[in-house]
């Protein structure tokens, strides 16, 4: 807990969120060598374990909206936002989960670094270009970035939600998901030929808090039917013949 931050009101719901993120440190959260080589019933596992974890933030947020930072408490509300990133099967809830977490933004009780995720997450499974640069594909052993709407100015955004440059977080990535034994090579995605894309969540700390972007108040696309199906940490649209996660 952040110090001088008050105690969050519902400690139960706090430690559902956390426990659920930490159990799936061995299913959906592994790291992405290990899930793309991973035997059919860990796969299904991973994907049981997403739809249930996916259902119970349903349960929370029907109930309570958004679980912030008030609520649940700094980790809790992290965790909550790693739940969200994996509800691709469902897009219009993702939607809704999207502009719930803006309005926790705009009262304090969340971070624009969270939101930036979870858009970036909601563009890509919507078949968008990235605005943040947070997304990722693994495939073939290297790190592949989803495509990203005006790339000379990625940077510039990712500073005004608090984000570090994107190339220190490619390094954190490179680290956790890429085996030692394998060279890490980053190439831009192609819109084309998707792969599941790498989140940074769990991987980056926000730089400051800065003001809540304009992107907030704008209205989020519509999703567009999706033929994914979800892997590991997350959907995937990938080629079959491509061994490829999101993560």
């Amino acid at each position: 807990m952040t110090p001088g931050a008050q105690r969050p009101t519902r400690t139960d719901i706090a430690q559902d969120l956390v426990g659920r993120v930490e159990a799936a440190r061995r299913t959906w959260r592994a790291p992405g060598h290990e899930r793309v080589t991973a035997p059919t019933a860990v796969t299904q596992a991973a994907q049981q374990a997403v739809v249930a974890d996916v259902q119970a933030l349903r349960r929370i947020v029907a109930q309570h909206g958004w679980p912030g930072r008030a609520l649940v408490g700094d980790a809790g509300c992290q965790a909550a936002l790693i739940i969200a990133l994996q509800a691709n099967h469902d897009l219009p809830f993702q939607a809704t989960l999207l502009k719930m977490l803006a309005d926790a933004v705009r009262r304090g009780d969340a971070t624009t670094a969270q939101w930036a995720h979870l858009c970036d997450r909601f563009h890509v499974q919507s078949n968008q270009p990235q605005q943040y640069g947070t997304q990722y594909w693994l495939r073939d052993g290297r790190l592949e970035l989803h495509p990203v709407a005006d790339p000379e100015g990625l940077d510039t955004r990712r500073a005004g939600v608090g984000l570090p440059p994107h190339r220190d977080q490619v390094t954190l990535l490179e680290r956790h998901h890429i085996t030692a034994a394998t060279p890490a090579v980053l190439a831009p995605a192609t819109s084309s030929s998707p792969a599941p894309a790498a989140n940074e969540w769990g991987h980056e700390k926000a730089t400051s808090s800065p003001a809540v972007p304009m992107a907030l108040g704008q209205r989020t696309a519509e999703p567009r039917p999706s033929q994914a199906l979800f892997e590991g940490d997350s959907a995937t649209h990938a080629p079959a013949t491509a061994a490829a996660v999101l993560i």
